[in-house]
C-alpha cells in the first residue's frame, strides 16, 4: 500500500493554539498559558526558518523541546497527547 504525503502550511498561530488547548485542558491560568504558548511558538518559528521540509514528528519534538524549558508540565501533556487515559 502506497503512503500518501500530506502537506500543511506552517502556522505560528496554529502551534500557539495547539499549546493553549493543552494548557486549558490542564486548567492553567490563561494569561500565563498565552505567554508560554507565544514564547514556544516563537522558538519554533526560529527553528523552522531554514528548513524546507519538516515532518509532523519533527515539529512535535521541537514544540516539546521548547516547552520543556518553559513549562515541563505542558511539555509532558503535549508529548503524551493521545496516550494519556
Amino acid at each position: 500500500m502506497a503512503h500518501t504525503r500530506v502537506s500543511y502550511e506552517y502556522s505560528h498561530e496554529g502551534i500557539k493554539q495547539s499549546i493553549l488547548c493543552h494548557a486549558r485542558g490542564m486548567r492553567l491560568p490563561e494569561k500565563w498559558s498565552e505567554k508560554i504558548a507565544e514564547r514556544a511558538a516563537q522558538g519554533v518559528d526560529k527553528w523552522i526558518e531554514d528548513k524546507e521540509v519538516v515532518t509532523e514528528e519533527d515539529l512535535k519534538q521541537r514544540i516539546c523541546k521548547e516547552l520543556e524549558t518553559l513549562s515541563p508540565d505542558i511539555a509532558f501533556v503535549y508529548k503524551n497527547h493521545g496516550k494519556i487515559i
